[in-house]
């Protein structure tokens, strides 16, 4: 083999290396914003909204209907613990569709995306 040829085939060697670590980043960051992200299908994404406040309903009338039951009093819990279950019903489901996941209270915007933008700068450095 030439020089010419060892160095035409390094360079093209060099040039398919960078376009694979372009193609490498490009899906490290897509992976990354979708484990925050809802589901895909549009199914998948009804079938969470309606679990999460179903099951927020139908806790909340147990427990209210349970405490009536050992307290011996009208159903005054129960009726207190469904509006209770409905609310956290419909916190779930906005968690769900705000991409929170199980995050609680008030949640700084600009401290998480500092936060992303410190771990991919060191993601960055380490490639």
């Amino acid at each position: 083999m030439s020089d010419e040829d060892r160095s035409e085939k390094e360079s093209r060697h060099a040039d398919l290396s960078k376009r694979i670590a372009e193609i490498e980043n490009r899906q490290k960051k897509e992976r990354r914003h979708s484990k925050s992200r809802l589901p895909t299908g549009g199914m998948a994404l009804a079938g969470r909204v309606t679990t999460e406040l179903v099951a927020g309903i139908v806790v909340g009338t147990f427990i209210g209907w349970a405490l009536d039951k050992w307290l011996g009093t009208t159903p005054a819990l129960m009726v207190l613990f469904f509006f209770i279950g409905s609310a956290a019903g419909m916190m779930n489901v906005w968690r769900a569709l705000t991409g929170r996941g199980m995050a609680a209270g008030f949640v700084d915007e600009k401290s998480l995306q500092a936060k992303e933008n410190e771990a991919d700068e060191q993601m960055s450095r380490r490639d």
